[in-house]
């Protein structure tokens, strides 16, 4: 099912939702401090530059100027504490300086927006950063109001004192709650992390379960087929006294088929089971072509091969090897399930870069109905010659027959496994 394409007023009510699924907490809690933040700002310069620029009888544009530094650094620590740091630094300072003159019934050093934006940055810093940013604003924040009336005032403001322990103890306070917020904002992400890992073990445990299942289906429908079928063959010179060298060697070759089916399913059963641990047989490869073609002639095939020199002389990977076995067994089974009767051609050629593989039969030469198939063997085949780097096409001939091509890379450069 395809979703909706998300609208930006649609993002926005996922992030501000408290739907834990729908977005992460840290993401959810970005948002909103950003807007807290800039709304509380915002508010501050609002106030504050009137405030400045009446109260304290500071020129307009110095106080609007100095106030949008101080309040923009709670919004800079958000994302960035130097810039948070610095900003509030800056700003109160220049505050500090402008206001130096004020009456003596107006709060001084720290005007009451000022000890707000400081106290609001101290907290932002807090909330969002190590707890060493929030404390260098606080400690530089006391040392102002200790040096502020000393350089500026020559210490007779009477407000200094009670304007400064205000500043040290309400900043601190900001400080101490941001960083509770923080450790708890933390353990709270922790928990949501936790809770995903969960979940990703729980699907593992199913898929785990259901192929665990699969494979327990498949022995019972397959394995006991293909039992019934290599003792039935393999005692038919015993069963049926009287057979002829001819059809003996026909139910030799129909039992060591069965055998050689029976152990691929047991390595396919242990890889559903997920058995890391399971016996396995040697993979077939390119020096294998031979006797697979030569058990498929068994069956009565028509089948020419040419590249029994190629065969032998190349060296290839293991992967390579094995795809080059399974495009040859692929091929030759579709010719003998949609093509009865016709002639095989299997060509293997190299040039010690690249190894090719062509099989091609002629046109069914008995009326037998087809056998039918999954329709899944040459998409296969294409996934398996793709994973390596190489090419593959399948198509009719124009005499009425069928072709499959494959050139594969003598080295693998990717190798994954079968």
């Amino acid at each position: 099912m395809d979703h909706p394409p998300q609208t930006p007023r649609r993002r926005l009510r996922a992030l501000t939702r408290l739907d834990v699924s729908a977005v992460s907490i840290a993401r959810r809690e970005v948002v909103w401090l950003w807007s807290v933040v800039s709304f509380v700002a915002v508010t501050l310069v609002a106030v504050g530059w009137p405030v400045t620029a009446s109260g304290y009888g500071t020129h307009p544009a110095a106080a609007m100027a100095f106030t949008l530094v101080n309040c923009a650094a709670a919004i800079l620590a958000v994302r960035w504490p130097w810039a948070g740091l610095g900003a509030s630094v800056v700003g109160s300072l220049a505050l500090m300086v402008v206001t130096a003159g004020a009456a003596p019934e107006w709060p001084w050093p720290w005007p009451v927006t000022v000890l707000l934006a400081h106290c609001l940055t101290v907290f932002v810093l807090a909330l969002r950063h190590s707890w060493y940013w929030a404390a260098s604003l606080w400690s530089v924040g006391a040392m102002l109001t200790v040096w502020a009336p000393a350089l500026l005032s020559d210490g007779g403001h009477p407000s200094a004192f009670a304007n400064g322990v205000v500043l040290v103890s309400l900043s601190g306070g900001f400080a101490l709650v941001g960083v509770i917020m923080r450790l708890w904002s933390l353990s709270v992400l922790r928990m949501e992390q936790a809770e995903r890992l969960s979940a990703a073990e729980t699907s593992r445990r199913r898929e785990l379960e259901e192929r665990n299942r699969i494979a327990r289906e498949l022995h019972d429908v397959v394995a006991h087929s293909m039992s019934v079928i290599t003792v039935q063959a393999s005692t038919a010179r015993y069963r049926q006294p009287g057979l002829d060298e001819a059809v003996q060697s026909e139910f030799e070759e129909i039992a060591a088929s069965s055998r050689r089916a029976l152990g691929e399913m047991r390595g396919l059963l242990g890889i559903l089971r997920g058995h890391d641990t399971a016996p396995t047989a040697p993979l077939p490869g390119l020096a294998d072509v031979t006797g697979l073609i030569e058990s498929t002639r068994a069956s009565g095939a028509q089948i020419t091969y040419d590249g029994a020199d190629t065969e032998a002389g190349t060296e290839v990977s293991e992967v390579v090897g094995l795809t080059a076995f399974r495009v040859v067994q692929e091929a030759l089974s579709n010719a003998l399930r949609h093509a009865p009767g016709s002639a095989v051609t299997v060509r293997i050629s190299g040039d010690g870069h690249e190894l090719r593989l062509v099989v091609t039969n002629t046109r069914p030469g008995r009326d037998d109905e087809p056998t039918p198939g999954a329709r899944l063997g040459l998409a296969g085949i294409r996934e398996r010659v793709a994973a390596i780097g190489g090419t593959v096409s399948a198509g009719p001939t124009l005499d009425g027959g069928f072709e499959v091509a494959a050139t594969l890379p003598v080295e693998d450069t990717d190798p994954l496994p079968a």
